[in-house]
């Protein structure tokens, strides 16, 4: 079983919220901003999500997720690492404040903050996202329950598909969700209060264990390859 994965780029920071189909199962993952334009993408491609996961839990990834519910009518369960948990549910006004204090943007924080529901789902490094193919990978860094979702087979139609490059005898495209972890040319930030500057190293080497052809897909930006971003003397 395969995923489909598609990009919707949302909100003035162009954070990238996907949608991902696997089997029966829809995600939402990192509704940051623009839900009436994430709700019209389901619709018009006939889609009941059934869970909403956070790469992390940065209100510029979760802002959406109040309105969003408001319109589907439902309260979805929202995944998350146990260690970003704390951006969510009763701690997380306090908790996003400060890092938007943190980069000095506080403004985004008074614009894009509304009280979010807590995490239902807590996600650990190794396991499936529910029944679907995508798998987590713990990636401490940017903030200490950073994750990213990795699929190992495309499918057809997925953001990217037609026209990546593959490696020579190669039959599938994988992909990586990888959030503010890693993008095209360049890492997320470290000054922030959980974040980690030695961990996000330790991060991207395991992201650099994956194949060199393997579709990264990033919080903000276009996407980009493990091996444009990770190249061979890093993977060493």
């Amino acid at each position: 079983m395969a995923s489909r994965v598609w990009r919707l780029k949302v909100g003035p920071i162009g954070e990238n919220c996907y949608v991902a189909k696997s089997g029966n199962t829809c995600l939402i993952i990192d509704p940051g901003a623009q839900p009436e334009l994430i709700f019209s993408f389901l619709r018009e491609h006939s889609l009941a999500p059934t869970l909403v996961v956070l790469t992390h839990g940065h209100l510029d990834h979760s802002a959406a997720i109040p309105e969003l519910f408001a319109m589907l009518g439902v309260e979805l369960p929202i995944a998350v690492h146990p260690l970003d948990a704390v951006y969510l549910g009763e701690s997380g006004e306090a908790t996003n404040r400060a890092v938007f204090d943190a980069i000095r943007a506080p403004s985004y924080f008074h614009v894009y903050w509304k009280p979010l529901p807590a995490a239902s789902v807590f996600l650990e490094d190794g396991m499936k996202v529910g029944d679907t193919t995508l798998k987590v990978i713990h990636t401490p860094g940017h903030s200490a329950g950073s994750i990213c979702l990795y699929e190992p087979e495309l499918e057809a139609g997925s953001y990217g598909y037609d026209d990546a490059p593959r490696e020579e005898g190669a039959k599938k495209l994988s992909c990586c969700i990888t959030g503010d972890t890693l993008f095209r040319g360049g890492v997320g930030r470290t000054d922030t209060p959980d974040a980690d500057p030695v961990a996000l190293e330790q991060s991207l080497s395991k992201l650099a264990r994956f194949s060199s052809a393997t579709l990264v897909f990033p919080g903000h930006g276009p996407r980009t390859t493990i091996g444009r971003e990770l190249p061979a003397a890093f993977r060493d």
